[in-house]
């Protein structure tokens, strides 16, 4: 069996997948999307790619849209992930969330399905064959098993499935390896059954715990296969390592998707090139025909014409140099002196024929002449129908981003103070729960906004009363005092060692409040302002907020805003215009509500190396 590209994730890789998807557990679905090459999810922990490809964490941000994924979001918005897992062996696996399960199938024809309560209640497209029905309404079941389930079978089992005989097809066949695992496996074990199944178990076992080696296979340049093992019997001209599986797999198939994607979206210009070319091909055939017609029937009306008078002497019975050849009903067929036959009728005079013929023959002339201006338009169409094509895949392709690996501070809202101090802040009630048992140290500050709906804010010990007012205002910007249109609010801070989740006898802490025993310092009359910009980091760009006086740490293009009427969303996709790289909807995850425009500014930010640096020493 020779080594062949893989086009699509084999229950190995799947595996090696979700067990790197595990770690997304508990975070919030913040939105679903439709790309070219299929779904985008977008997880408050990481991005999640469904393609017919494959299922992933992904880095890749490709061109999306939220149309044709209103159902499955207006389903799983918000909702909590419990679980991703393979219900066996197979090409399956499942997205376990609060409000239901999202089911991928990458098995033919690849399917992405959400079920509620044990039935379907969206789809990507109905289906019926092997014994199952899948469309809205109906009970969910799994595709038939293909393969032993490797995550059940005892050894002995996976024994007896591979055939001595035939190696390498068994393995394919029955256990699902793929051609490239396969060929690993004999070369590793041998030609024993045994030793080969005890290399498979081994191998699954390391791959389900996470152990993974991720890897992509090259020849001649071209990646021919991707594993979450290293191939060492394979025959690969370069074995490329990556530090995660799923980078392998942004790298393998990430060509493959962008191709697809350009493909769906040019598909309606493609089709209408395929008429215009069918069309313009047409018309340079008949174009010569045309001519050629009337020339025909030019040179015979020519003819006609100069032997008029013994084509008239010839048909009164005289003696002529045209000759009649032969009379059938209303046609006769004569000879000209030059020996070329022609057919004229009876019932019309000669005149009126040649009259007709110079007729027609003009006519053909026009309709050659009319018919070159339609294929020199049609191909001027299709010049600008080309272009136009390739305008579409450009734009797919410039569409695509990549997005870094995220810092552990990032799933907060973050910042740095002007004196390189961190900070960071709870996005929600969860998230100021988890700012406040993980990081909040005894000696470390709180900081909250004097009004109840406010983020907890937290950073390491500040002396400088400058930094302790950038953090307060940071705090202050994201509150409800923004909502409600504030333009300055009040901003206490303690210490760590005063905060605590016990509540006075006989009062209850809500999730996400807390109190502060004993004495809090005060900011006041905080102004309630934010800046909001972006920076590229090589080939990555990030939103990044601060607090005004430490912006130019951070951003490159920055916007000082305060509370005001543009909409959030209509803001974002502004500054998104603007700032090319930066994306509307994290643009619109960092603001803190409707705002307007206070000034611009241009910063010097310092390298993000240097910035989980100081967030390292948390």
């Amino acid at each position: 069996m020779s080594l062949r590209t893989k086009r699509v994730l084999s229950p190995l890789d799947l595996l090696a997948s979700v067990a790197e998807m595990s770690g997304l557990q508990g975070s919030r679905v913040e939105n679903v999307y439709r790309s070219g090459a299929g779904l985008l999810l977008k997880l408050s922990s990481g991005l999640v790619a469904v393609t017919k490809f494959r299922v992933s964490l992904t880095g890749i941000v490709p061109e999306r849209t939220h149309r044709g994924a209103e159902t499955l979001r207006g389903l799983f918005r918000g909702a909590r992930l419990v679980r991703v897992s393979m219900p066996r062996f197979d090409r399956v696996v499942e997205f376990e969330l609060y409000s239901g399960r999202l089911v991928v199938e990458l098995v033919e024809p690849f399917n992405v399905i959400a079920v509620r309560e044990g039935r379907v209640v969206w789809l990507l497209h109905s289906y019926r064959g092997r014994g199952r029905e899948l469309r809205p309404g109906v009970p969910y079941a799994h595709p038939p098993a293909a393969f032993v389930d490797l995550l059940s079978a005892e050894i002995s089992e996976i024994e007896r499935a591979i055939d001595p005989g035939d190696l390498k097809r068994s393995l394919v066949r029955r256990l699902g390896t793929g051609p490239d695992l396969a060929e690993e496996l004999v070369a590793r074990a041998g030609a024993s059954p045994g030793a080969i199944a005890e290399e498979l178990k081994a191998i699954v076992d390391r791959v389900r715990s996470g152990a993974l080696e991720p890897s992509v296979c090259t020849k001649e340049g071209v990646p021919v296969t991707v594993m979450p093992i290293r191939p060492a019997h394979l025959q690969c001209d370069e074995v490329r390592q990556f530090e995660h599986f799923w980078a392998a797999l942004d790298f393998y198939f990430g060509p493959l998707e962008l191709e697809l994607a350009a493909a769906r979206s040019s598909q309606d210009a493609e089709q209408r090139r395929k008429r215009l070319e069918a069309t313009i091909a047409e018309l340079r055939e008949r174009i010569p025909e045309l001519r050629g017609e009337a020339g025909r029937l030019k040179s015979t009306a020519h003819k006609l014409l100069m032997y008029k008078s013994e084509i008239e002497e010839a048909l009164g019975g005289s003696e002529a140099s045209v000759r009649v050849v032969h009379v059938y009903g209303k046609s006769i067929k004569i000879k000209l002196p030059g020996g070329e036959q022609v057919e004229i009728r009876r019932d019309v005079p000669l005149g009126r024929q040649i009259s007709e013929m110079f007729n027609r023959a003009r006519e053909l002339e026009g309709k050659a002449a009319r018919a070159e201006q339609a294929l020199k338009r049609l191909e001027e169409e299709l010049e600008s129908l080309s272009a136009e094509i390739e305008r579409i895949k450009k734009r797919v392709r410039d569409a695509v981003r990549a997005v870094a690996e995220r810092s552990w501070f990032e799933k907060f809202h973050w910042t740095v103070t002007a004196g390189r101090r961190p900070v960071i802040g709870g996005r929600d009630a969860s998230q100021n729960e988890v700012v406040v048992r993980r990081y909040l140290k005894d000696h470390y500050l709180f900081f909250h906004a004097d009004i109840p709906g406010a983020s907890v804010v937290v950073s390491p010990p500040i002396d400088d009363p400058l930094e302790i007012l950038q953090a307060a205002q940071f705090a202050a910007a994201y509150s409800r005092a923004w909502r409600m249109g504030l333009h300055a609010i009040d901003v206490f801070y303690a210490r760590g060692e005063q905060v605590s989740k016990q509540a006075p006898a006989g009062q209850y802490l809500a999730r996400g409040s807390f109190m502060v025993y004993g004495k809090r310092e005060y900011v006041r009359g905080v102004r309630v302002e934010l800046a909001v910009g972006c920076r590229r980091d090589g080939g990555v760009c990030r939103v990044v907020a601060a607090p005004p006086q430490s912006a130019p740490l951070l951003a490159e293009r920055y916007v000082v805003l305060a509370p005001g009427n543009v909409e959030r969303g209509r803001l974002a996709r502004e500054l998104a215009g603007r700032w090319e790289g930066c994306s509307a909807d994290e643009i619109a995850a960092a603001l803190p509500g409707p705002s307007r425009v206070l000034e611009e500014g241009k910063g010097s930010p310092i390298p993000w190396e240097e910035v989980k640096r100081i967030f390292a020493a948390w």
